[in-house]
């Protein structure tokens, strides 16, 4: 997600007055498979330098906040502001810091401060091989949005800048696949919006080139079928937030052709090219018609404000009255995306155990998809919560968290 871009509305809904519902009790949570901790990144409130760590703990079932002091007490200024990215990666924990100015590396266990790695703006991380790369702003775009952004290279054992490729305007989210590295240029900052996906052949470590998608795109999560789910948040009052689809095989931007579309109301009706009409409740799959690089129509109607991919799946948070931003008014949504038959299931929140969250903000979902994680940001100057559901979306457990808890990282 754009965070800085949609700071002023992030203002305008703190000034609403908007309120946390009650929570559930604490649970306890099964340990699902191999898993040993479950990190969350806590944004903290921009410019106040409260960003901090939590996890929780597969093993005994404990949920640590503000992890990071007590590990590091000899660090000062703790771990800094803004945080905007979370990776495990090579026996380390990698936290972006876009307030700071700087990725900080630590011990993937035990959360000891090994380096801080001085990049300007930095936004998200991605890895490949020895590898890690950054996104940056190159700088404070306040005042000069038109400087174009650079991917930083990191080598992972030497924990030194290996070197940097210019790309668009405040790229944000980054991803590697197959030798490329894929970045979407947001250009929040600038006075319309950049719309490209910049590729960077990863072996000359140079621009091969760069790919239209749409405007202020932002997050990227790939497939296990060579696809990459790109989301836009829109321009948050004229063009609505979407997902998009590049597919990395044929270099095709897949456009929605015919096949399901989403309608308002408690079910679904669309007709097929055969001509049979269908009808779905709702919370039930809608499926495409088959074939190759087709895109579901209903793919237009998707709102996404946070998005992850387990390869075969793509989970998705929307809030279907995005515009709306009276406190109280949201319509949010849990859209469930099957990547190889082009099916959707569409579940609305309050029909879920996760319907005392007031402000979905991220979620994550384990590998095996039995266990999925929703953070509640509450009114976005307050702690938020960490709720935990099945694989049937019930409600299993509930912890308090730090500031905006936004980015999650898995320790196996």
């Amino acid at each position: 997600m754009n965070r800085f871009s949609s700071f002023v509305l992030t203002a305008a809904v703190i000034l609403t007055g908007s309120c946390m519902n009650s929570k559930p009790p604490v649970g306890v949570l099964p340990e699902p498979g191999e898993l040993g901790r479950l990190y969350i990144l806590n944004e903290g409130v921009m410019g106040m330098g409260n960003s901090s760590i939590d996890f929780y703990d597969f093993a005994d079932g404990t949920y640590v906040t503000d992890a990071f002091p007590a590990a590091n007490p000899d660090v000062p200024f703790g771990l800094g502001d803004t945080g905007n990215d979370l990776a495990v990666y090579g026996g380390k924990l990698w936290a972006v810091m876009n307030g700071s100015d700087l990725v900080e590396v630590m011990d993937a266990s035990t959360m000891e401060h090994i380096r801080a790695i001085d990049v300007p703006a930095c936004r998200d991380i991605t890895f490949s091989g020895r590898y890690a790369y950054v996104t940056s702003w190159a700088g404070n775009v306040s005042d000069d949005g038109d400087r174009t952004g650079m991917v930083y290279r990191i080598d992972i054992n030497s924990l030194s800048i290996a070197g940097t490729v210019e790309v668009g305007y405040q790229p944000e989210d980054i991803a590697a696949l197959d030798g490329k590295i894929y970045v979407a240029n947001s250009g929040g900052m600038t006075d319309g919006y950049d719309n490209r996906l910049s590729i960077i052949d990863e072996e000359s470590f140079s621009l091969e080139r760069a790919v239209e998608i749409a405007a202020n795109i932002c997050d990227i999560a790939p497939d296990v079928y060579g696809r990459l789910w790109i989301s836009s948040p829109g321009d948050y009052y004229s063009v609505h937030s979407g997902i998009y689809v590049y597919d990395t095989v044929s270099g095709a931007v897949l456009k929605p052709e015919s096949g399901a579309v989403l309608q308002s109301g408690a079910g679904v009706s669309f007709k097929s090219e055969s001509g049979v009409v269908f009808q779905q409740e709702s919370g039930s799959a809608i499926q495409s018609e088959p074939g190759a690089n087709i895109l579901p129509e209903w793919i237009n109607d998707i709102r996404v404000s946070s998005m992850y991919s387990t390869g075969s799946h793509l989970w998705v948070l929307g809030n279907e009255n995005e515009w709306d931003y009276t406190a109280g008014a949201g319509k949010y949504c849990l859209y469930t995306i099957d990547c190889q038959a082009l099916t959707m299931t569409r579940t609305e929140l309050s029909r879920t155990g996760a319907e005392s969250i007031s402000n979905p903000y991220c979620i994550w979902v384990s590998p095996d998809e039995k266990t999925i994680a929703i953070t509640d940001a509450a009114s976005y100057t307050e702690p938020g919560y960490i709720l935990f559901l099945d694989e049937n979306l019930n409600f299993v457990s509930s912890f308090q968290t730090g500031f905006l808890p936004g980015h999650f990282a898995v320790l196996e």
